[in-house]
């Protein structure tokens, strides 16, 4: 089933399923003029004007049928009986790209653990050296500013001046962290999803760059107010506005939009990610016991359980297929 496109307000919305956009359309959340697209659409046209997405036609009431009439041999119906069990359905198959009701499915930690383990041994060698790739980078330009930071100290003969550009370099060297961490965050995302991936898309999320930036500003400073609140607030917040750079990425979102999105699918999902969250900081601790060996795997596992809890709160399950696309 092809995933719809809609824009209300001069936003732009989806993927959704086309039964979820007739549902939109029929509660007037989606209104005829605003425009549609789907794959194969040569271009967006108003919803009322698409035939696919007309509501069905009204079933038309008939009258009651009349009771049946008694069986010979039996008496009239027991009052007390026990009235028969009720049919059951099984659960529906989700279409693709389409998303769970947030906090249907609580996430179950082992299962995730699980993945990431088997998606990390399938995977080691090109995950380790993105890893190595970012910290290799991240290490030479700190490096690189301490450096640069005593030789200006040094030739303008004033610390103020050397304080000044550490400054600078440090707002520098948080950008860069942020470039290649969401260039990291597309090629898990990948693996998880099922989909190629390479070293070399961690340089392709410049175009989201500025947004992340903003957004990761903002998401620290909710959550540093929250700390202040009484530190318990300020947890809460990091774990249901958390997965706003996976949203930016994924799903190529707004600042504010990821944020949202971040604290829709986290919904009825705080403690099992809290309880995700000291899982993945002891197998971390575990590996630094184990010495350099043991990081190198506990690092790109902790990653990749991360990002397998994230397609979880969007699809359920289904992650944990190794037939799972997304």
């Amino acid at each position: 089933m092809k995933p719809w496109f809609y824009a209300t307000s001069g936003q732009q919305n989806g993927p959704v399923s086309q039964e979820e956009l007739v549902r939109l359309i029929g509660t007037g959340t989606v209104k005829p003029t605003d425009l549609v697209w789907c794959e194969g659409m040569p271009n967006w046209t108003p919803a009322g004007e698409v035939a696919e997405l007309a509501p069905p036609p009204p079933v038309p009431r008939t009258a009651p049928s009349p009771p049946a009439p008694p069986v010979p041999g039996q008496g009239p119906s027991n009052p007390y009986q026990a009235p028969s069990p009720l049919s059951w359905e099984p659960p529906r198959e989700l279409a693709s790209g389409e998303e769970i009701v947030p906090g249907s499915e609580p996430l179950v930690i082992g299962d995730c653990i699980r993945r990431a383990f088997d998606l990390t041994k399938r995977h080691f060698w090109p995950l380790l050296g993105a890893c190595a790739i970012c910290f290799a980078i991240s290490m030479g330009f700190s490096v690189f500013s301490g450096v640069l930071v005593e030789a200006t100290a040094h030739a303008a003969d004033s610390q103020d001046v050397g304080k000044a550009v550490e400054g600078v370099l440090n707002l520098v060297g948080q950008v860069l962290d942020i470039f290649f961490s969401l260039g990291l965050t597309r090629i898990g995302l990948n693996i998880v999803s099922g989909r190629p991936f390479s070293v070399g898309m961690l340089l392709g999320q410049g175009n989201k760059l500025l947004t992340a930036v903003v957004a990761s500003l903002l998401y620290y400073l909710i959550v540093l107010v929250g700390l202040v609140l009484l530190i318990v607030p300020g947890i809460y917040l990091a774990l249901r506005l958390g997965q706003f750079e996976n949203g930016i990425v994924d799903k190529d979102l707004g600042i504010i939009d990821s944020l949202k999105y971040s604290a829709r699918i986290t919904q009825g999902n705080v403690g099992n990610l809290f309880l995700l969250g000291l899982v993945c900081f002891l197998i971390v601790l575990a590996g630094l016991l184990a010495l350099v060996v043991g990081v190198c795997f506990a690092g790109p596992l902790v990653f990749l359980a991360n990002l397998v809890a994230y397609r979880w709160l969007i699809h359920g399950r289904a992650v944990l297929n190794d037939g799972y696309t997304a």
